[in-house]
């Protein structure tokens, strides 16, 4: 059995700052952390800004395609891209690969991509006349199927991406 008397009210306090001391020295210094997060913050939110200034500048959808591709997959999903598109009331352009007449665009959008011969591709093209691949097919199955997620979901997370904010600003013709 423990027979000490308990201790006296000056040796409380001093455990009392000892452990004070102690949980001070294992913890970060919060005005610290607290800046270095404020920082990175700042620096998500400018960021999320200038994409979200992408999407809603005006631009126009090129498809790049090919009607005489003998990949039955690449024409499948070639088919099923644009009758999304369609579906949506979404406007494009096509560029087919495989017409002569469209060899030099078709070569600028390969070049921007960095895929050769595989279809299809999607670019957007800004009034400014610049030109940004936004994917393949991968890229539009993905924002169809976020585009599917309860509404709840989505406004909690305004990072998702889905067809409505990424093709919302696309227009037939620059006003």
């Amino acid at each position: 059995m423990n027979n000490q008397p308990p201790p006296s009210s000056s040796i409380r306090q001093h455990l009392s700052n000892n452990n004070r001391n102690q949980k001070a020295a294992t913890t970060p210094n919060r005005s610290r952390v607290s800046s270095r997060k404020a920082a990175l913050v700042g620096r998500y939110r400018k960021y999320r800004n200038a994409q979200i200034g992408l999407l809603k500048e005006q631009k126009k959808l090129i498809c790049l395609v090919s009607q005489g591709c003998h990949d039955r997959a690449q024409e499948t999903n070639q088919s099923v891209a644009l009758r999304w598109f369609n579906s949506k009331q979404i406007p494009y352009t096509t560029v087919d690969g495989m017409d002569p007449n469209q060899r030099q665009k078709r070569n600028e959008l390969f070049d921007i991509s960095g895929l050769r011969g595989n279809y299809p591709q999607f670019f957007f093209e800004y009034q400014n006349k610049g030109i940004q691949y936004l994917g393949n097919f991968s890229t539009l199955e993905r924002l169809n199927e976020s585009s599917n997620l309860p509404l709840e979901v989505l406004s909690r997370h305004v990072e998702i991406e889905t067809f409505d904010k990424i093709f919302g600003s696309v227009v037939a013709l620059f006003r």
